[in-house]
């Protein structure tokens, strides 16, 4: 009998690894960002044995964007997009001083995007959106290391400085399709300030976004933002934890300077991670809201930078 949960495997992973030789000659542009964080002490459970040990994070990121269809009505002005994106992310952590094994040492993720954009008249458009993840430490991989999220967002444009967007999310988090809310507000203001909420901002896992910004000029902007992002992983400890689930959450604030240049842009950030928690649950939906102990690495600041290139 052929294997039902392999075929989804491979169907997903072939998009993730597919997509960018399908839309490689639309190209739009290319981004690598690394964040550091400090070594940080880690916090127990509150009703677990004390415990000591210590972790330092480096996170490296890479993302692309693809332009893939677009078509404009000459007759009404409406608007098609079609675009595609890559996401990869690697967590490295170095733990130190642990009497058992509590967090990995490697986290992977992988990820391709759809999305497509259609004006409806002059005030409404509307956006699908599609995300296949692998999200994993690559020590034991099967179907549960894919995770889906997609979701539909109606946009209302009040006028070229203001825009509001409402929708639904689906993912599979936690085996099941389960649905959350979608917000995206842009407002622009006093020629150079802009305010910026996206539920969900694009990337790996469920990643919100609300900042502010400042334009100084046509080659520098700041921004300061509030960027929550949680991403399961599903993982395999060698020791002490047999639940593979991993629930990562991080509540980060960060305020960032870019400097643009012909085709390049080039960033950096300084942020505080208010919130670094590690969960291992059972992905199933039944356990949604069974209480799970939670692993944590202090407060700490972070340092990070990246560069873009557009074309």
């Amino acid at each position: 009998m052929r294997n039902r949960n392999f075929s989804w495997l491979r169907l997903c992973t072939g998009l993730i690894f597919g997509l960018p030789y399908i839309c490689i000659a639309q190209s739009n542009d290319i981004e690598m960002n690394v964040k550091f964080h400090p070594v940080s002490k880690y916090v127990p459970p509150l009703d677990s044995a004390a415990k000591t040990g210590s972790s330092r994070l480096i996170e490296t990121a890479f993302s692309a964007h693809f332009g893939l269809y677009q078509k404009i009505d000459t007759t009404n002005g409406r608007l098609k997009l079609l675009n595609g994106a890559v996401f990869g992310k690697h967590t490295a952590l170095s733990n130190t001083g642990f009497n058992e094994q509590v967090l990995p040492e490697d986290l992977y993720s992988v990820s391709a995007a759809v999305s497509f954009y259609s004006v409806l008249n002059r005030k409404w458009a509307y956006t699908l959106f599609l995300n296949s993840a692998l999200n994993s430490d690559f020590l034991s991989v099967d179907y549960n290391d894919v995770f889906l999220t997609g979701g539909i967002q109606f946009i209302r444009n009040f006028s070229p400085k203001l825009r509001l967007g409402f929708g639904i999310i689906i993912h599979n988090n936690l085996g099941k399709p389960m649905f959350w809310p979608g917000l995206s507000v842009y407002w622009r203001f006093g020629g150079r300030f802009n305010f910026d909420i996206r539920v969900p901002d694009e990337g790996q896992g469920l990643a919100y976004t609300v900042a502010a910004g400042y334009q100084y000029n046509d080659r520098l902007r700041f921004a300061f933002a509030f960027k929550p992002q949680n991403i399961s992983y599903d993982v395999k400890m060698r020791k002490a934890i047999n639940n593979r689930l991993m629930n990562f959450w991080q509540l980060p604030f960060e305020l960032s300077g870019t400097y643009t240049k012909g085709h390049f842009g080039y960033t950096a950030n300084l942020g505080f991670s208010a919130l670094r928690s590690f969960a291992y649950a059972e992905k199933d939906l039944r356990n949604m809201f069974t209480k799970y102990p939670y692993h944590g690495l202090n407060a700490n600041l972070t340092f990070g930078a990246g560069v873009r290139y557009t074309f």
